[in-house]
């Protein structure tokens, strides 16, 4: 039985330590940052610090595009080409809302916070498309998951 898309995605996430997340101000300025991240599903948390660019662009524009892709060498031909492109929404999480958030964020966010209590935060991004790219199938090729 073929493996489905989501879970082809999922499985392509747990293989990635870092993403880069895009966001943008209130007035358009872009924003790029790589940050180590942990997914649950095709959700992916990250922590941040609560005074960041980050933080203050999400305030004002939650809509954001993550990349990622597996750490290791660079392809020697396209064919080796292989990621993933996310446009989503991100939301920074209540301390009520940290149940379902990865160990490995908790333990990151716990540990900045025990330096100065309330100086990390963690975000959650929901995706609203997800695009598993594969040149290995063809120049260019990508999948789509929408939701």
């Amino acid at each position: 039985m073929a493996v489905d898309l989501r879970e082809q995605i999922t499985r392509y996430m747990e293989k990635c330590r870092t993403c880069t997340i895009a966001t943008a101000s209130a007035d358009g300025q872009p924003s790029a940052s790589t940050v180590f991240f942990k997914n649950t599903g095709v959700d992916i948390y990250f922590n941040t610090g609560r005074d960041s660019e980050k933080v203050k662009n999400i305030l004002a524009n939650p809509r954001v595009a993550i990349a990622m892709e597996e750490s290791g060498s660079i392809p020697k031909e396209d064919r080796g080409i292989k990621g993933i492109q996310c446009i989503g929404k991100a939301k920074i999480l209540a301390d009520k809302d940290t149940a379902e958030v990865p160990k490995a964020v908790m333990a990151r966010h716990n540990a900045f916070n025990s330096v100065k209590a309330g100086n990390s935060v963690i975000i959650m991004v929901t995706p609203v498309k997800i695009y598993l790219i594969d040149y290995s199938r063809g120049f260019r090729h990508r999948d789509v998951l929408e939701f």
